[in-house]
């Protein structure tokens, strides 16, 4: 009775809403307006804080050095090389001096965190008569004139090991220049700079090469028009595929007007909200773009169906409103369960995802409703388009043989295939990576500029973009203990001894201490170290104090002298590797201490640091998020079918096709980050829409008809099929060809990604899910078609 109740309920609202199918639409197009008005208050910067958990001990250590250290985020390399020759020419010095001196003066950098061989905190230690030593400018505030003077630079920088290889490259051909940016500076506004000095400076006889998570993010920043671009042709496409299928106003108009409203009140919640809207959530919104708009096409598939039948627009409308009510809510309650997942995770980013995406798809709800009205006002005659029979014959015997096959001679195959799939996916899985797996930047392809510039890097310096920092942390003056120091030098050869493939250098203040020191010993590199005896090493440390100055030493030293820091700089970030630099940092302090009499030294900052946080924060929610998407869409399914049976034939298929897809990251060397993850939650919701409408049509079968499994399967799968089939083209065609198109790797990747997710979820909805129905005879299917009887005999 309750059942009738809430049925008939249902019915009342879908009759009120048809009747004033006008008014209801004018309503909703007034909201819109209203609300796309906030599009024009949407901010889309790439922002720092909100790309790392900002809950997590290193991060939060980065928050509070990184304003007198620089930090990871930041941090800028460029470098001068010489097409022909090496640097060593007065011309070449000169640029690097002009390169070095304009970017002092941008107002966006940290002056104090700058270095090159033309800086004033770059210096040399020179020898005097009398076993006199100064201190003094490396090449500052001029460029060497004459050719002597030339040489005599360059024996300067290459008897210095702080200097050989770090701030000119070992073979003379390249100088580079470091510099942090602030952190309130956009990454769009450091890649304009960057890029411009590159320009300048790229002529016959030198070229730049430019890298950091700046210059990164700047490139990111830089493609959103050929994003747009392929956003673009896959939209065309999309229409191209409605004119296809329906060849018909309906069906090219009403899909496309339905997705622009959805679109325009996603838009505008996000302005009105204030959420910055980063480049690097553009594919996500395409993807729900595209999932408006398939699942508009359901719709409008079963409204033209059922206007064949009628031949009237407004009970056509009705019809298909209170029947695809209830799997449009399930599948809209899916899709959004996807995002809203993503709030586990303690990442800004990650925060506004679930936010602003889940809104969106939750605005795809109206589509039960406002799909059918505007259906009803646009003009359709009832012969204008042939019979289902004649005009999809083909399609819908090609979708009936494959049920049929799946039900009968291939239900052998199909759990074979099942069981290897649990069996290659499984372990497959248990192969992925988190973080990135490969060097230089995943999100760009391997010849993009950016890749390209730092295999330069990597391969022409000692230095790197990568950083790892041991930060000291203690009381006002402290920092010259000499137990700072010698831990300084011990952690640094640690990690060199342990990390021999991809430790590349350290700069840190002691640095200037064992130059002092080799100079006492007439230059001889054995004695490029600190010295061991107490006495003599506090007798360094007052002479770097003395002569060292304060350019050099605010690059090393806060003010008070209570925080310092050591740089160790690696070939790469990838996620083995940073895996192995935490371990053995940690296993330097099980036989050191982490505390001095004054203070305590603080792992762990720079870029290095900053990604392990964030691999240590997707690493706990991964799992974390997978369960929590799954248990949402079994209680979903559960609840919309009431049956605890629904949701787990639901839910327990997209475990297969959630293993096909970790077997395709895995074998395409894709990590889980940030990026990637979002599109893994939320592909398992989106896949599912397929096996809903489908169970759903096999309710209305059974009611309808009464007829047994087997013809109530396959009459379901031949009529729902056909919008399975449209919906999963339309989506899947134009995510496919990202792969040949897409201007960053990581948006080619994951259209193939999701093109793939989708595939199999379709696929199974044509071929596993009857299979499965017809195997559990599931009573939920079948239970009001006896109440219904009852009903039509009163």
């Amino acid at each position: 009775m309750g059942m009738t109740t809430t049925n008939g309920k249902k019915d009342r609202f879908c009759l009120f809403v048809t009747r004033h199918r006008l008014a209801f639409l004018l309503l909703t197009l007034a909201i819109t307006l209203g609300g796309a008005a906030g599009a024009l208050r949407i901010k889309s910067d790439v922002i720092l804080w909100h790309l790392f958990p900002y809950s997590h001990p290193y991060f939060q250590l980065h928050a509070r050095f990184a304003q007198v250290f620089g930090g990871g985020g930041s941090t800028a390399v460029i470098v001068l090389a010489a097409k022909e020759g090496d640097i060593f020419t007065r011309e070449t010095l000169a640029k690097i001096k002009q390169m070095t001196d304009e970017i002092l003066l941008w107002e966006e950098i940290y002056r104090v965190l700058t270095g090159s061989i033309a800086t004033q905190s770059t210096k040399v230690v020179k020898s005097k008569a009398k076993g006199e030593i100064s201190v003094s400018p490396l090449m500052y505030p001029g460029v060497p004139e004459t050719e002597e003077e030339i040489q005599s630079l360059k024996q300067h920088i290459f008897s210095n090991p702080s200097y050989d290889g770090i701030l000119v490259s070992s073979d003379g051909t390249a100088a580079l220049v470091m510099t942090d940016f602030k952190d309130n500076i956009s990454y769009a506004r450091a890649f304009e700079l960057l890029t411009s000095l590159a320009d300048r400076f790229t002529d016959d006889e030198t070229r730049v090469h430019i890298v950091g998570y700046p210059m990164l993010m700047g490139w990111i920043y830089s493609h959103k028009p050929q994003m747009y671009l392929v956003f673009g042709v896959s939209i065309l496409l999309m229409i191209l595929i409605l004119v296809v299928i329906f060849r018909n106003l309906v069906g090219m108009v009403a899909p496309i007007a339905m997705s622009a409203v959805c679109t325009l009140l996603g838009l505008g919640f996000v302005g009105w909200t204030g959420i910055n809207f980063s480049p690097l959530l553009y594919v996500l919104a395409f993807l729900v773009g595209a999932r408006m708009l398939s699942n508009a096409v359901q719709i409008t598939s079963r409204y033209i169906e059922e206007f064949r039948v009628s031949g009237d627009p407004q009970t056509a409308c009705y019809q298909t409103m209170r029947t695809m009510m209830m799997p449009n809510a399930a599948a809209v309650a899916t899709d959004a369960v996807g995002f809203m997942v993503l709030a586990v995770a303690k990442i800004v980013l990650m925060l506004h995802i679930a936010i602003m995406m889940s809104f969106w798809m939750l605005t795809i709800g109206l589509s039960a409703m406002l799909v059918p009205i505007i259906c009803s006002f646009l003009p359709m005659q009832t012969g204008s388009t042939s019979d289902a029979k004649e005009k999809t014959g083909g399609l819908g015997n090609l979708i009936k043989v494959t049920a049929q096959f799946a039900i009968h001679k291939g239900q052998y195959a199909i759990w074979t295939l099942v069981a290897a799939v649990i069996l290659v996916g499984t372990w497959q899985a248990s192969q992925l990576k988190v973080g990135d797996p490969t060097p230089g930047s995943p999100i760009l392809w391997p010849d993009h500029t950016y890749n390209q510039d730092a295999a330069f890097l990597n391969d022409q310096f000692n230095a790197s973009s990568e950083t790892f920092t041991l930060y000291y942390d203690g009381e006002p003056e402290s920092v010259y203990d000499p137990m700072v120091w010698t831990t300084f030098k011990k952690f640094d050869q640690h990690m060199a001894r342990n990390l021999p493939d991809i430790y590349k250098s350290s700069m840190s203040i002691i640095d200037m201490g064992k130059m002092l020191n080799l100079t006492y010993r007439d230059g001889d590199q054995i004695w490029y170290e600190l010295p061991r005896k107490e006495s003599l090493l506090e007798g360094i440390l007052g002479m770097v104090r003395q002569t060292a100055g304060p350019a050099y030493l605010q690059r090393f030293l806060d003010p008070t002298l209570e925080r310092t820091q050591i740089t160790l700089y690696f070939s790469d970030h990838t996620s083995d590797n940073m895996l192995r630099i935490k371990e053995a940092a940690y296993e330097f302090f099980e036989e050191n201490s982490m505390t001095t009499e004054r203070g305590q030294f603080r792992l762990a900052g720079g870029r290095i640091g900053l990604e392990i946080a964030l691999n240590e924060e997707m690493a706990a929610v991964h799992a974390k998020m997978e369960i929590m998407v799954l248990g949402a869409i079994f209680l979903m399914c559960s609840l919309a079918f009431r049956s605890f049976v629904a949701g787990a034939m639901l839910t327990l298929p997209l475990i297969l096709s959630n293993l096909v897809a970790f077997t395709y990251m895995a074998l395409a060397n894709i990590g889980l980050s940030t990026n990637t993850l979002p599109c893994s939650s939320v592909g398992v919701g989106v896949g599912v829409d397929f096996a809903i409408y489908l169970y759903s049509r096999c309710i209305e079968e059974f009611k309808r008809n009464g007829e047994g499994w087997e013809p109530t399967v396959l009459r379901s799968v031949l009529t729902a099929g056909r919008g399975i089939l449209f919906t999963g083209i339309t989506l899947i065609l134009p995510l496919f060809i990202w792969y040949f198109i897409a201007p960053l790797k990581f948006q080619a990747q994951m259209g193939l990604f999701l093109a793939m997710l989708l595939l199999v979820n379709m696929l199974a909805a044509l071929t596993l899910h009857p299979l499965l129905i017809l195997l559990v005879r599931p009573r939920f299917m079948k239970r009001n078609s006896q109440v219904n009887e009852l009903e039509n005999r009163k």
